[in-house]
């Protein structure tokens, strides 16, 4: 992998299929990955949305946390079209806390609760090594990360990692 928005485009890319719909939990996500989802960007350009993958958000509330009533209203208005939620764990460039494993274990079980067939997938960039437990401890069926940033320490130029369960291998 090149970086953290390859690794997580071929992780989207290797869940996803056509009619499925990905729900990202945590408001937009990195600029980066707007043209792989198809947010931004033009027509035929080979995104999730070119392949008939639908996108919807949910923003986090005000103090930061999941918007659990907006969610659960989605995920059962939506039903077994959702194949995928997707969490990121850092602030990235907008002005929020980073979620914590805790945070993302409460998101788990609830969205499990709804529907277990769902994937929840964590971009975990910049959220390696500080705490003593990663996503996948608390039930994230797959994480996803870049080596060039906590892992990599600044030393790695390029690289990724998709730590995933076997759910999403079978």
């Amino acid at each position: 992998f090149m970086s953290g928005t390859h690794t997580l485009a071929v992780a989207l890319f290797g869940v996803l299929r056509p009619g499925d719909k990905m729900l990202c939990l945590t408001g937009k996500p990195y600029d980066t990955l707007e043209e792989v989802i198809g947010i931004t960007g033009n027509p035929g350009d080979g995104s999730l949305r070119d392949f008939g993958v639908t996108y919807e958000q949910t923003d986090l509330t005000a103090e930061g946390g999941f918007d659990f009533t907006e969610i659960g209203d989605k995920l059962r208005s939506f039903g077994k079209k959702v194949k995928m939620v997707f969490v990121q764990r850092s602030k990235g460039y907008l002005n929020r806390k980073t979620l914590s494993v805790d945070e993302i274990g409460e998101l788990v079980r609830f969205v499990k609760d709804i529907d277990p067939e769902i994937y929840v997938v964590v971009d975990n960039c910049y959220g390696e090594f500080v705490e003593t437990i990663e996503p996948s401890d608390v039930g994230a069926d797959m994480i996803v990360g870049s080596l060039i940033k906590n892992p990599g320490g600044g030393l790695a130029s390029s690289g990724g990692y998709i730590a995933g369960t076997k759910k999403c291998i079978d």
